[in-house]
């Protein structure tokens, strides 16, 4: 019995066999199935700031029947380019920047602080710019405009100014215009004393006011009354009004200058004797007062000089007193006037000239 049954499984074995070779033998001719389409790669997606990038995996390749060709792999994809980092653009200085020593840059695979891919190797130095200050060139000692003082004279004066003028002046032209109205016949020569002062608008224009007061004698027609000891008599102008002065050498030791004035002039004689007094005043306007003297600036404070003076003017009104009481018909204006000049020479002693 069991030898009628081996013989059934042996051929049972040996069919199954012989399928399997066959099949094989067909299988071997048939063309080999394509393999599915592999998709398209994708690009990577962009890594956060932090995570350093990594490669796109590679699609896994399809299981190839045994016996056929493998299908080629998929090419890695390209990573996208890397825009280069930022930079401060340098600034053009006028002049060439100092060395600088080349500053490392952020560690490869660091994001930027503004965001974006990361940065890879050594960012490039950045030259900070160098600014200078431009050269300011100032002028020599010998280039500005000093105004140097001429032959050693001292600096010269701005400013404040004044002058004392001394002298001896007579009296010329008539009083009034009477045939007997010279004024010589009242007043006699005076000494006169002025005082200017102002100050020196530039160093050759001088500007200000004068006041001068003149003591003298009586004139020629009382004069032998006056000199008897019966009766005492005395004579004084005084003078006041603006003046200009114009200086022709400022800087000079010698300085020569010219005048001009104009203003008020009061002349009075005055007499006393046996308990009376009298007195007679001419009033009027001084229309010039030219003056012209040279100034030796001795130093910086103080200086002094000849001066002559002409004062031209007309008496307009008198008024004449019995013991301080007005007399009507002797007093008031004056119905025909002369003119007349008062001539001076003398010293002027100026302070800061």
């Amino acid at each position: 019995m069991t030898a009628l049954v081996q013989p059934p499984m042996a051929l049972a074995a040996l069919s199954f066999s012989l399928t399997l070779l066959l099949a094989g033998s067909v299988l071997a001719q048939a063309p080999a199935p394509s393999p599915p389409p592999t998709a398209a790669p994708q690009a990577a997606p962009l890594p956060s700031p932090a995570a350093a990038p990594q490669a796109a995996p590679l699609p896994s390749p399809s299981a190839a029947p045994q016996g056929g060709p493998s299908p080629p792999p998929a090419a890695a994809p390209t990573p996208a380019p890397i825009p280069p980092p930022d930079r401060e653009a340098g600034v053009a200085s006028p002049v060439s920047p100092a060395p600088y020593a080349p500053t490392a840059g952020p560690s490869p695979g660091a994001a930027p602080a503004g965001g974006g891919p990361p940065m890879t190797g050594v960012a490039p130095p950045i030259a900070a710019p160098v600014y200078y200050a431009l050269p300011v060139a100032y002028p020599a000692h010998g280039d500005l405009a000093v105004r140097e003082p001429a032959d050693g004279a001292p600096p010269t004066a701005k400013g404040f100014q004044m002058a004392i003028r001394l002298g001896y002046a007579i009296p010329m032209g008539g009083a009034t215009g009477a045939s007997s109205g010279e004024l010589s016949r009242t007043f006699g020569g005076q000494a006169p004393i002025l005082v200017e002062l102002g100050g020196k608008a530039s160093a050759d224009l001088f500007i200000g006011v004068y006041a001068g007061l003149g003591l003298g004698a009586p004139g020629s027609a009382i004069e032998a009354q006056c000199s008897s000891g019966l009766i005492s008599c005395s004579a004084r102008t005084f003078r006041i009004g603006p003046e200009m002065q114009v200086h022709l050498n400022p800087d000079g030791k010698v300085n020569p200058w010219l005048g001009y004035g104009a203003g008020l002039e009061i002349a009075t004689l005055s007499m006393s004797g046996g308990g009376r007094d009298a007195s007679l005043s001419l009033v009027g306007l001084e229309f010039a007062h030219l003056m012209a003297g040279v100034d030796f600036r001795i130093n910086s404070v103080f200086g002094i000089g000849p001066v002559f003076a002409m004062s031209l003017g007309e008496y307009s009104s008198m008024t004449l007193e019995l013991d301080g009481v007005d007399v009507p018909d002797a007093s008031g204006r004056i119905p025909e006037t002369a003119l007349h000049a008062w001539l001076s020479l003398g010293v002027r002693l100026v302070l800061l000239p």
